[in-house]
């Protein structure tokens, strides 16, 4: 299983990786993307999701 993390700032990006690898099982692969800020974040976020669909 691979997780995708969508996050608005690296801040957060750096928590969660020395986070995650404590809570998940080692067979949950985990990917990270941070982006500048929450406004960033959403005008990215529909070709990121249509790159997930494809």
């Amino acid at each position: 299983m691979n997780l995708e993390f969508l996050v608005e700032e690296a801040s957060l990006k750096e928590a969660l990786q020395n986070l995650l690898p404590k809570i998940l099982s080692s067979e949950i692969a985990f990917n990270i993307h941070d982006f500048r800020g929450k406004e960033d974040l959403l005008k990215k976020l529909p070709n990121r999701l249509k790159g997930y669909k494809a």
